[in-house]
């Protein structure tokens, strides 16, 4: 089983959605928390079926601030036990009979109520005895060193946070992947921050029982949490579409690419310089530079994107500096200008503007582009004799 829990930060926005598709293709998770949607049930409705998850349950937000939801899988067994404001919590029934909870936490960023939230986590160990585990963002470090920027995190804060995980019987579960999840991401050195708010903390009959959890810091996904995912009994999936084009046709995508004019604009010029005057033949032309273009220079799409997420993430590891934050933000920039044209590749494919109302990235949208690409195909031509 798979857990994924993840500060969106908002899902009224295309980056957002974006992000919360691509993050459920990527992880394929079995049960997925979301803090701080900053919408309510009915707008909520949606993404339910753009995930393919089955159950759904949902704090609606109040104003522009908050909201919490729990996703899972058809043929998981959840059942609902506590909601409020910052947190979901249910039981979950494994197939074997063994049941254990489950906590969607979202603790408040205010410092003024940082106490409620710990007073929260004191209420809700009492109210049942059994394996349990809570996860999410708590907006808290557990020791100093998980904070780099900004003032330093008052040590009986960090006091109190680890005080109530000891009464509680909870255990931090560890990571692995890059020890921040926060970020504000900030264009200057002096104010720049990131920090280590989200966790994954269990208790012993928990652990006992699910002794080979995984926990993975995982890269951001346009917000400035990073998507934590626990894994149990099961090992790490990877999903992966590989590239290839047999035949040169136009993709949108291109037109994103500054050097795409000039490439057009002077094959046209030079096949005109050596007699080649009719548009077919200047059209063959430009059809061959931009093929080899297009392999020579751009590349894989996809291995563009995972070859700038490796930097970007390499440079969010590196000490904070001044060129750390301008490359990043650099990155950052380019990373979403070659995601914008992966959704375009898709849209023009599929000949619907699904993209636009948000049924984005799903591999139901990748199959039904590519079976009409299937069907479109013409093999041969029947007809009578003459």
């Amino acid at each position: 089983m798979k857990i994924v829990v993840w500060n969106c930060r908002g899902l009224g926005n295309r980056p957002a959605i974006r992000g919360l598709l691509e993050l459920q293709k990527k992880e394929g998770p079995d049960i997925l928390f979301l803090s701080e949607t900053k919408l309510d049930k009915r707008r909520m409705e949606k993404f339910r079926n753009m995930l393919g998850l089955q159950g759904m349950l949902v704090r609606d937000c109040e104003g522009r601030s908050g909201g919490v939801a729990l996703f899972w899988r058809r043929g998981v067994d959840v059942s609902l036990r506590w909601m409020g404001r910052g947190h979901i919590g249910v039981e979950v029934l494994e197939q074997d009979g063994f049941k254990w909870r489950l906590t969607g936490l979202y603790g408040s960023p205010r410092t003024e109520e940082k106490k409620l939230t710990l007073r929260l986590l004191r209420t809700l160990h009492q109210q049942a005895d059994l394996p349990w585990v809570c996860l999410g963002d708590f907006n808290e470090i557990l020791f100093a060193h998980e904070k780099q920027g900004g003032a330093p995190r008052a040590q009986s804060c960090l006091d109190n946070f680890r005080d109530v995980l000891v009464f509680c019987g909870l255990k931090d579960l560890g990571f692995e992947g890059d020890v921040f999840t926060w970020r504000n991401n900030n264009h200057r050195v002096d104010g720049y921050i990131r920090e280590r708010l989200d966790h994954v903390v269990a208790n012993m009959s928990w652990c006992d029982r699910c002794a080979d959890y995984r926990v993975r810091n995982i890269d951001p996904e346009h917000s400035d949490h990073r998507p934590i995912a626990l894994t149990i009994n099961e090992g790490s999936r990877r999903s992966g579409r590989s590239f290839g084009q047999q035949v040169i046709r136009f993709e949108a995508r291109w037109l994103l690419e500054e050097d795409c004019e000039a490439v057009v604009q002077n094959a046209w010029d030079m096949a005109g310089l050596r007699g080649q005057v009719s548009a077919s033949e200047r059209l063959c032309v430009v059809s061959k530079d931009l093929h080899d273009w297009i392999r020579n220079v751009l590349g894989d799409l996809q291995k563009r994107i995972k070859e700038l997420k490796d930097e970007l993430e390499a440079c969010r590891r590196e000490d904070i500096s001044a060129r750390s934050g301008q490359r990043e933000q650099v990155l950052r920039f380019k990373l979403e200008r070659l995601e914008d044209q992966h959704d375009l590749v898709w849209r023009q494919r599929a000949h619907v503007h699904w993209l636009e109302k948000g049924d984005r990235n799903t591999s139901f949208f990748h199959r039904a582009a590519s079976e009409r690409k299937k069907h479109n195909l013409i093999k041969k031509l029947k007809g009578r004799r003459v």
